[in-house]
């Protein structure tokens, strides 16, 4: 899979939709419904300092948020513009989530967000508050797993986006138990993570193992 400086010409066809591109066409209406609901509730109930211009509320000063994280409740005091990547790296020692764009372009800050691939680095922490947050740091690393067939199939490089890559992996193979996916199956899940160092073989084996490993362990 090529980087995304160098994509396919535009009228070459591409099937069905990417999770980058859903990302793309959706990331306004998003970063809105996440302002107007989850994040300005919480951060009501955790009273933080509101402020209002020309209409625009404008919050500051810190508040105190729960987040579930990896199956345990953690309790973290933050600025209300604390993203979900800063917050787990910074505040909670949670460092497979790594930090290279921080611009929601290559994927190596991907967690599972109750079930979702996204982005940790473009999502506000305070709007995780009572939901399920996992990274790498959870998974299973025994025979089989997306880990161990990601070390198999040498799968990295410089291994800064292989925690994205895993994760992305592991969060497509959840959501589709019990399936032998195709080549082109694989590119479409994993298409929201980039890899400067060009494993892109080893990580489309490793993903394809891993679900052959899922299946046969579920049958």
């Amino acid at each position: 899979m090529p980087p995304e400086d160098h994509k396919a010409p535009a009228d070459l066809p591409r099937p069905g939709h990417s999770r980058r591109d859903f990302l793309r066409g959706s990331s306004l209406a998003a970063a809105g419904a996440v302002m107007a609901t989850s994040a300005e509730t919480a951060m009501h109930e955790a009273r933080a300092d509101v402020s209002e211009t020309d209409g625009v509320a404008i919050y500051s000063g810190t508040c105190p948020i729960e987040l579930k994280v990896n199956g345990e409740a953690m309790s973290v005091t933050i600025e209300p513009r604390s993203t979900l990547l800063d917050t787990l790296r910074n505040r909670m020692n949670v460092t497979g989530p790594k930090r290279v764009c921080d611009r929601a372009s290559c994927g190596a800050c991907t967690v599972i967000l109750d079930g979702d691939a996204v982005y940790s680095c473009t999502t506000l922490a305070i709007s995780c508050a009572d939901h399920e947050v996992r990274t790498l740091e959870s998974f299973e690393t025994d025979e089989g797993s997306v880990p161990q067939s990601f070390l198999k199939n040498d799968a990295l490089m410089c291994g800064y986006c292989t925690p994205g890559f895993v994760t992305a992996c592991q969060a497509w193979l959840e959501k589709n138990p019990g399936q032998e996916p195709t080549l082109d199956d694989i590119k479409q899940g994993l298409d929201g993570n980039i890899c400067r160092c060009g494993t892109y073989i080893g990580v489309f084996q490793a993903a394809l193992d891993a679900a052959k490993a899922m299946k046969k362990g579920g049958a």
